[in-house]
């Protein structure tokens, strides 16, 4: 589940705002004096940077609102969402924001809560990419993901996001191939189940935790070094 708005409060802003249609892959910028509501699919939220592509934020889903730095400060932001799979955005100006929240004030508090989350993780965040291995950072960027967006199932949590490897490793501030490994190395050692990140099933969340939290795991990769042992890394997807 994610931390945003719940069902009824969508369904009260639809009416008022712009219902965008966002094909995977495709940018939005959040420079917008708007605020971007998320109704289908997930995002890669980005800032960009100078000499980097750009840096990686977090991922956004369903009921997550995006922009309001743009839309409350009356100031562009170098922040922007890339669609992960088919979705759809709703656009709601600063207008239709204010008569929506005259109605019902309590759209004023979710927002104020959603945002607050965010900034919490982009603390924690901006913590893990300054203090923390490789491995780590791969750990608690998966821990994340399940936490926020994973199924319970029989045996551990799955992962139905439409990621591959490169969107993980980006999410962790790392390659590709220290990724892939990394995630490897945790299917040897029993913490996840699966060969691409779509159905990934998390199999010891308290395991992924210590690793997030640079507890070494058994038979784990050294951060850079490659999957020990000289296995394969699991497949992009």
């Amino acid at each position: 589940m994610t931390t945003g708005l719940s069902e009824k409060e969508i369904d009260r802003l639809l009416p008022l705002g712009s219902l965008e249609t966002i094909p995977r892959r495709a940018l939005v910028p959040l420079d917008r004096p708007a605020l971007a509501v998320v109704v289908e699919g997930f995002f890669r939220i980005y800032r960009n940077a100078a000499f980097v592509r750009d840096v990686s934020l977090g991922l956004a889903g369903r009921g997550d609102v995006l922009g309001a730095a743009a839309a409350f400060e009356e100031r562009g932001a170098e922040t922007g969402a890339e669609a992960l799979c088919d979705g759809s955005i709703l656009i709601l100006s600063k207008a239709a924001w204010d008569q929506a929240t005259a109605v019902d004030p309590s759209l004023s508090v979710a927002l104020a809560a959603s945002v607050a989350r965010r900034l919490t993780r982009l603390e924690q965040r901006v913590e893990e990419q300054t203090r923390s291995g490789v491995e780590a950072r791969v750990a608690a960027a998966l821990a994340e993901l399940a936490g926020a967006f994973g199924t319970a199932v029989d045996g551990g949590i799955r992962l139905d996001l439409p990621l591959s490897q490169e969107d993980l490793a980006r999410l962790a501030g790392t390659t590709r191939e220290n990724c892939s490994a990394i995630v490897a190395a945790f299917a040897r050692a029993g913490v996840v189940r699966g060969g691409r990140l779509r159905g990934l099933v998390v199999l010891d969340p308290s395991a992924l935790r210590r690793a997030a939290d640079q507890t070494p795991l058994p038979e784990s990769a050294p951060p850079g070094r490659g999957a020990p042992g000289g296995a394969r890394a699991i497949d992009s997807g």
